[in-house]
């Protein structure tokens, strides 16, 4: 799990297009779960925690993204 972890924060600090991040963390999978979702339910918060995931929380909590569920 640690290097898939590794692997996930090499990819968000690749990508330096934050519209394309926040569409990629919002995509959602047959379950209807978003990768942010996931993340929470896994605990993963070594990726939850990264500087561009952050900023993709506070984005999609400060707008009028479809917020179904509860991250927290």
């Amino acid at each position: 799990m640690a290097h898939c972890i590794k692997m996930a924060l090499q990819y968000i600090d690749e990508v330096d297009d934050e519209n394309f991040l926040t569409a990629v963390l919002n995509e959602k999978d047959y379950s209807g779960r978003d990768s942010l979702m996931i993340f929470v339910e896994l605990e993963l918060l070594e990726i939850i925690q990264a500087p561009k995931v952050e900023a993709v929380i506070k984005r999609v909590y400060n707008s009028d993204y479809d917020q179904s569920g509860d991250l927290f």
